[in-house]
């Protein structure tokens, strides 16, 4: 087993700069000119922190007596086509978990997966007391061995390994609010069902969908059918064309299930555009129960996805492992439920 690297100290910074590691902590808080130091020195102390990569331990010095924390909040960078309020419900219940205790919120530049992350040069500059980090558990992991307060938020797709001992993990049973999504429409006789979704950014299928597809298969019913309009395409245009297309390959169609809700939007739309009725002639079902959800004509019935509350509890569990308390780390998953709605109402014909 490889061993944990062991945390740079300010020591350490100072020694390889030459300097005294009261020097490292005003050049690196930005308040070398006090000390009237050479514009070499300063970025000598810069360098050797780069080269040690050397986060400061602002954590530590929070718990003797800082009550005020900064939380630093990394996601990955959808692309521009995608629309979805996962992102910003997630981050406002970030920013209120934090406002509660009278913290702040610094958002950190978001991973582009064509571009190489400077994991230690975001967090030097950005002075954080601790991080949360999306759908990104390799970050979580390497800050992590380097001793820094991470939790991490895991949307949508499997994270990786993570050590729970020193991280903290959140995560929603996405499968188990689908699987009643898909009992809801077996039990009013909606067996004939295509599902209008895209799948991550690696191609993969969503595990959500599988479950919700074994759920029919389980009971001896064929699976859902499948329309990918591919990667990362969740918007309401999308939901439409693929919709469209399902409708014609499968005109007995009884339920649609979309990937979320803005999707649902448009294969709501496509649906009346067939000149089919909802719910009398076929049923559909979102994901995410987003506020629209209840004003749409139908409204939709949707799997309710406690979004904001992750926010929430990131921070709580972060806060709380920067004071070392027990349940700042380990694994926490927050429950779905199916949200029925006139969408997916009453049995067909």
């Amino acid at each position: 087993m490889p061993t944990r690297a062991r945390a740079v100290s300010r020591a350490d910074v100072a020694k390889l700069a030459g300097v005294s590691p009261s020097a490292v902590s005003l050049v690196l808080n930005g308040r070398g000119d006090e000390l009237r130091l050479s514009k070499e020195i300063q970025e000598r102390i810069r360098d050797a922190a780069a080269t040690l990569r050397y986060v400061p331990n602002s954590a530590a010095r929070a718990m003797v007596g800082q009550r005020h924390l900064t939380v630093g909040v990394v996601t990955t960078h959808p692309p521009s086509k995608l629309r979805l309020p996962i992102f910003e419900d997630v981050m406002v219940g970030a920013v209120e978990g934090a406002t509660r205790r009278q913290h702040t919120v610094k958002f950190l530049p978001p991973v582009l997966e064509s571009q190489s992350y400077d994991v230690f040069g975001v967090l030097r500059d950005a002075q954080v007391d601790g991080v949360v980090v999306h759908n990104l558990d390799w970050l979580a992991r390497e800050l992590a061995d380097w001793r820094t307060p991470v939790v991490h938020i895991g949307l949508g797709v499997q994270a990786g390994d993570l050590p729970l001992d020193q991280v903290g993990s959140i995560s929603t049973d996405e499968c188990g609010g689908l699987r009643e999504a898909a009992r809801h429409l077996i039990d009013g006789g909606r067996t004939e069902v295509v599902m209008v979704a895209g799948a991550t950014g690696g191609g993969e299928p969503l595990p959500r969908l599988r479950a919700f597809a074994d759920e029919f298969t389980s009971r001896g019913l064929s699976p859902p059918r499948h329309i990918d309009p591919g990667p990362w395409t969740w918007s309401s245009q999308h939901g439409y064309r693929a919709t469209m297309e399902a409708l014609d390959r499968w005109p007995d169609a009884t339920a649609v299930h979309a990937g979320n809700d803005w999707m649902a939007v448009g294969a709501m739309h496509a649906i009346h555009e067939s000149g089919r009725r909802i719910p009398d002639d076929i049923a559909l079902v979102g994901f995410g129960d987003f506020p629209m959800c209840a004003y749409l004509t139908p409204p939709l019935t949707s799997v309710r996805w406690p979004l904001h509350e992750v926010g929430v509890r990131a921070v709580t569990m972060l806060v709380g492992q920067m004071n070392g308390e027990r349940d700042g780390v380990g694994s926490v998953e927050l429950p779905t439920e199916l949200v029925v709605r006139q969408s997916s109402a009453g049995v067909p014909d």
